[in-house]
């Protein structure tokens, strides 16, 4: 069942499962799911019921989570376990709060600096008017 704030992608292959989550604070994870390679269930030890979940952060206020779910894992339980996996959600909040905020700063020290260049401005249009203003005329 598709959830209002979810869109399915149609990939070519049916072993893919994909979707972005969009939440309600405005950040969105791509998630992926797909069965584990058999060398990644050696080496992590996954057990049928468990999943590896690798998130990257992609770009301003989107996260990529991946999860490799072991070959045995239901395939019925597939997307709902990720629908339900916050792992993506909370690495774009964090990342993306610390960007909005760098931007937020940005933003006030130009508005700062062009308020400083429009006093300027407008002082140096007074000083010509005037001066326009003193200049002698001819009768």
């Amino acid at each position: 069942m598709e959830h209002a704030h979810e869109q399915t992608y149609e990939p070519d292959c049916e072993w893919l499962i994909e979707f972005f989550q969009a939440y309600e604070d405005g950040f969105e994870v791509i998630k992926r799911g797909l069965d584990a390679a058999p060398m990644v269930v050696r080496k992590y030890d996954i057990a049928q019921n468990e999943v590896m979940a690798f998130t990257s952060y992609q770009r301003a206020n989107k996260a990529l989570t991946a999860f490799h779910f072991h070959p045995d894992f239901p395939d019925a339980d597939r997307r709902s376990y990720m629908r339900n996996h916050e792992e993506g959600h909370e690495l774009a909040i964090s990342i993306g709060s610390r960007h909005a905020a760098q931007r937020a700063q940005f933003r006030r020290v130009m508005e700062n600096r062009l308020s400083g260049l429009g006093r300027g401005f407008r002082r140096a249009v007074v000083a010509m008017v005037v001066a326009w203003m003193a200049r002698p005329t001819a009768l």
